[in-house]
């Protein structure tokens, strides 16, 4: 009896885990055929209609947006020729509307009067009469004429003239060329200063700039004999002048109606009267 109870407990224990374990639990669905198949220890074959990358995914780093560069400055203010100076004479500037400006010069007897102290284009102080201060001064001018502008040079006693029949562009050679012109002018005759103001409005009616250097009494010029008054020389400066150009004028020791002839010729086109030794 001990024999086989023994017996019997040794094959239970002898008999495999597979054998045990379906001993143990029934199968999944079992008496329904509806559970899943038995695991045979295979692998399950890959599916082939997935969406899925067949080859393993390259990271790459995001192409960084570059900086937005700086505002750059405007082409047509950095080369608009009127960030330019201004001309410049007895230390005032000068406006034009279209960068051209004439210089008309007094060369008459009056100016080789009042000898006086002056600073040469070399910076030397020397002394001379009113048309040596006044030449100096004009050529400074000249020589700092901006390269956008044109430019002519009228001086007058009862005639006209001219430098140039038109204006001239202020490149180096012509400057030159003014500067010499002007150092040869002398004082003498009369002063015909309406006919050459009119003379540097409609030689060139571009021109929109005239400056008048001149120590005062118009007295000659007009084709009217019978009247020399400075109302006429005024009122033909004044009808020449259609092109509404700005004329600046520098009284050299000018005085009484004279002078108040000077600021009348300024005020007439919208300009400036400046007194100058």
């Amino acid at each position: 009896m001990r024999i086989g109870v023994f017996a019997a407990l040794l094959g239970l224990a002898l008999a495999s885990p597979a054998t045990a374990q379906s001993t143990s639990a029934p199968a999944a669905g079992a008496g329904t055929m509806t559970g899943p198949p038995p695991t045979t220890g295979a692998p399950a074959p890959t599916p082939t209609d997935l969406d899925l990358p067949l080859e393993r995914p390259v990271l790459t780093a995001p192409t960084p947006t570059p900086p937005a560069p700086p505002p750059t400055p405007d082409d047509g203010d950095r080369d608009d020729p009127r960030d330019e100076p201004p001309p410049v004479i007895y230390g005032e500037e000068i406006s034009s509307e279209n960068d051209t400006i004439v210089y008309v010069l007094d060369r008459s007897g009056s100016m080789d009067w009042d000898v006086g102290s002056y600073t040469d284009l070399d910076g030397v102080q020397r002394r001379g009469n009113r048309m040596d201060r006044a030449k100096v001064e004009l050529s400074r001018s000249i020589q700092g004429l901006s390269r956008n502008f044109r430019f002519n040079v009228i001086a007058f006693d009862c005639a006209n003239y001219q430098w140039q029949r038109r204006l001239q562009e202020a490149n180096d050679t012509n400057k030159a060329a003014a500067l010499a012109w002007v150092r040869r002018l002398t004082p003498g005759g009369a002063t015909g200063t309406g006919p050459a103001v009119a003379l540097a409005l409609y030689s060139d009616r571009d021109n929109k700039s005239v400056v008048l250097l001149t120590d005062g009494q118009p007295n000659c010029g007009l084709n009217d004999w019978d009247d020399f008054s400075l109302d006429a020389h005024r009122r033909v400066i004044r009808n020449e002048n259609v092109q509404r150009a700005v004329i600046n004028v520098f009284g050299i020791a000018a005085s009484g109606q004279w002078r108040r002839f000077c600021q009348n010729v300024a005020s007439d086109s919208g300009g400036s009267y400046f007194d100058v030794p």
